[in-house]
């Protein structure tokens, strides 16, 4: 069962206006969020992942950031690449799964 407790890898992009995250995890399949607000597309992901993973297995499950919205944030600001548009910038958080 120790692949349930690898984490999972979420990128992170600013697209069109929109903050979009996207991961690709045979235990969630293809997932895209993308909100103009970037604390409510980062709980989008929190939320969905959590709903996947709880239909796979099927049983109670809770994705968790390992960075907490505001500690993203702060990194976002502090790396201004990774918030221009289009960018070809290719951010990777992890969300780890409890159950």
């Amino acid at each position: 069962m120790m692949y349930q407790n690898e984490p999972i890898k979420v990128a992170y992009a600013f697209r069109d206006g929109s903050h979009s995250f996207r991961a690709t995890d045979p235990r969630t399949g293809d997932l895209v969020v993308s909100h103009g607000v970037p604390e409510v597309a980062y709980e989008q992901v929190t939320r969905t992942l959590s709903e996947r993973i709880a239909a796979q297995l099927g049983a109670y499950a809770q994705a968790r950031p390992q960075l907490p919205f505001s500690d993203f944030w702060t990194w976002l600001q502090m790396n201004p690449i990774a918030a221009m548009p289009n960018a070809p910038c290719h951010v990777e958080f992890a969300w780890e799964i409890r159950h």
